[in-house]
């Protein structure tokens, strides 16, 4: 039995921070009267009633975001990292873990705040924006994580370069736990310290109602 080096992949919004990047950023923009409407087309597509990428671009038709808004925003995020992750990363990596971020939230927004908890470049996998001057045109949609099945896609191309004892995979929505019954993950944790999403409790062999819950799971 191969007793190599885990693979732990984490979901960015709602996991490793505790909020939901792009909805942070339309809040701020927008204000808070938006948050409910925003909150609504982030849940279809967290619990399945909406495909992903609608959900996606739903949210963004909601208001023409420039390039300041996007660096602003990436700014004041650093301060919305969930409590105990950043002990929790420097353990896993203290093991020997290797891990890594997968999101359906955008580089541009999340980079600086993944780099605090100790990210390289090459262990970040986000979506990226279309740019028309100074303008958000759209997305790449030739970006896996741009619709639902791309975390399996990302993790199975990080499998292929690299041998691991296991891949797990830890996050608080449907495009988390489809690593699982896509076969790309071995394991998953359902994460509701932030949101608890009945769709993912109810099939997640494994959730974490908190962060002493997930340590518990990731460290024994």
């Amino acid at each position: 039995m191969f007793n190599g080096p885990r693979l732990i992949c984490f979901d960015v919004d709602s996991t490793l921070l505790a909020v939901e990047s792009l909805d942070f950023v339309l809040t701020r923009k927008l204000g808070p009267s938006a948050a409910e409407q925003i909150e609504q087309l982030t849940t279809g597509g967290m619990n399945g009633t909406l495909s992903f990428r609608q959900s996606l671009m739903a949210r963004l038709d909601l208001a023409t975001l420039t390039r300041s808004d996007i660096a602003s925003a990436a700014v004041e995020l650093r301060d919305h990292v969930t409590p105990g992750m950043e002990n929790l990363l420097t353990r896993l990596r203290q093991r020997g873990d290797v891990v890594c971020a997968i999101s359906g939230g955008f580089e541009d927004v999340l980079r600086l705040a993944l780099r605090d908890l100790g990210f390289a470049p090459d262990q970040i996998f986000a979506n990226g924006f279309l740019w028309e001057s100074d303008k958000i045109a759209g997305i790449d949609i030739a970006n896996p994580l741009s619709a639902n099945g791309g975390k399996p896609k990302v993790i199975n191309a990080i499998r292929a370069l690299q041998d691991f004892s296991a891949a797990w995979m830890v996050g608080d929505g449907v495009t988390d736990l489809e690593t699982l019954t896509a076969g790309a993950a071995d394991h998953f944790i359902g994460f509701g310290g932030v949101v608890r999403r009945d769709a993912v409790v109810e099939k997640a062999p494994d959730f974490a109602e908190n962060i002493d819950d997930l340590r518990r799971i990731l460290l024994g």
